[in-house]
């Protein structure tokens, strides 16, 4: 039953991933659309939170606090540290 309910928060947690990455959000009230590049002025380590911070809007802060929950989630977090630096382009 345990099974279960990880894939299904698995399913979830990336199809929100997915929806987040491909901008489903609405664009600034300027008519300007961002996009999701490191912005390695602003980071600690290599840019990768501090670009979603620039694409969402939100406080870098909670990025990082969620990097660093993902981290202590069996390394998940890391992996997926390094696959965004790797993806996203520089700003």
């Amino acid at each position: 039953m345990i099974w279960l309910i990880r894939a299904g928060a698995y399913l979830f947690s990336g199809l929100t991933i997915w929806q987040f990455v491909q901008g489903a959000g609405t664009p600034d009230a300027a008519g300007i659309h961002r996009h999701l590049a490191l912005d390695q002025s602003q980071g600690m380590v290599l840019g990768v939170c501090a670009g979603f911070s620039a694409y969402t809007g939100l406080d870098v802060s909670l990025i990082r606090l969620a990097w660093a929950l993902a981290v202590l989630y069996r390394g998940a977090g890391l992996v997926l540290y390094i696959l965004a630096f790797l993806i996203m382009p520089a700003s």
